[in-house]
């Protein structure tokens, strides 16, 4: 029904074919549509232009070598170093990507970005994750090799890859990790580390991040009494501290702002009163803050605020 009534009552032109079928309005509405374009604007900010709805092929396909900024008639993609990486360790060449822009682009191939295409791709595969062949069957570990030392001596004292739990190899000229091969491939690329996976026989292979795993059950064939445990952990989470981290996240944001707030506190005695102050410290458990009218110097047990809201 979507567009058969116009603002003035009317119907719009196109869709008075549709008594006589559908073929006919959707010629009529198609003509009405943008119309999918199949060449873009590289620019030499590493930005891409397309003037119109891109071609879906050519989108999916651009898409694996940037991200894509905004989308609407005319969407924007931008590449980096990170989307030039992730699609050579999807299968992608130099030579691949540059072969595909410069038929794509209504520009030609701008310089810095044939110049980041090529220097990310020469640095590719500087490290090397594969299969520890030392490992038994029963619990195999990854690889992590390089021709260059100093960027294993890097990757084996960086903090952002300590869940991986790299140990140098008897000889030190490697890394192994407990951690599936993929899972360390994966945390290097996002650590920055020209990474990419090899085989049991050292030789490269594409790998695509981004998989849909296939459901064991169907949508809705799932009995009820298999959600029972989940709908149980849900109710029994529902307490009162989800009210006092809301809280104590309002406190902190405060305490940021400086804000000037009012904090109802409840006394020793059961009564409630209510400071109006300028936050500036949380720490310790308590809430600090000068007193406004008083010029005091307060200080609040976080336990005892019952509530709290700008002034």
């Amino acid at each position: 029904m979507w567009g058969l009534i116009a603002p003035d009552g009317a119907a719009p032109p196109w869709s008075r074919a549709l008594p006589s079928g559908a073929t006919e309005a959707e010629a009529r509405l198609g003509a009405l549509l943008p119309h999918e374009v199949d060449r873009i604007y590289l620019q030499n900010d590493l930005t891409a232009i397309s003037p119109g709805p891109l071609a879906s092929g050519l989108d999916v396909r651009l898409r694996q070598l940037a991200h894509r900024e905004s989308h609407a008639q005319a969407s924007s993609y931008r590449f980096t170093p990170e989307t030039i990486a992730a699609a050579l360790t999807e299968g992608e060449t130099a030579e691949s990507m540059l072969a595909f822009l410069a038929g794509l682009s209504l520009t030609g191939v701008p310089q810095p970005l044939e110049y980041l295409v090529r220097t990310t791709a020469d640095k590719h595969g500087l490290v090397r994750v594969g299969y520890d062949p030392d490992a038994p069957p029963e619990t195999p570990r990854a690889l992590v090799t390089s021709t260059e030392m100093q960027a294993l001596e890097t990757i084996a004292v960086d903090q952002s890859l300590r869940p991986l739990g790299l140990v140098r190899t008897a000889d030190g000229a490697a890394l192994t990790s407990r951690a599936p091969r993929d899972t360390v491939l994966w945390a290097l690329i996002d650590a920055r580390y020209p990474a990419v996976a090899v085989d049991h026989e050292g030789r490269e292979e594409p790998m695509r991040r981004h998989r849909i795993a296939a459901s064991a059950l169907a949508p809705g064939s799932a009995p009820p009494e298999a959600y029972t445990t989940l709908i149980a952990t849900l109710r029994a989470s529902v307490s009162s501290n989800a009210d006092a981290a809301w809280l104590e996240r309002e406190i902190e944001a405060a305490v940021r702002a400086r804000s000037i707030v009012d904090v109802d506190v409840q006394l020793p005695d059961g009564s409630t009163r209510t400071f109006t102050l300028e936050a500036s410290g949380l720490g310790g458990g308590r809430l600090r803050g000068r007193e406004r009218g008083t010029d005091v110097e307060r200080t609040l047990p976080v336990s005892s605020v019952q509530g709290i809201r700008r002034v």
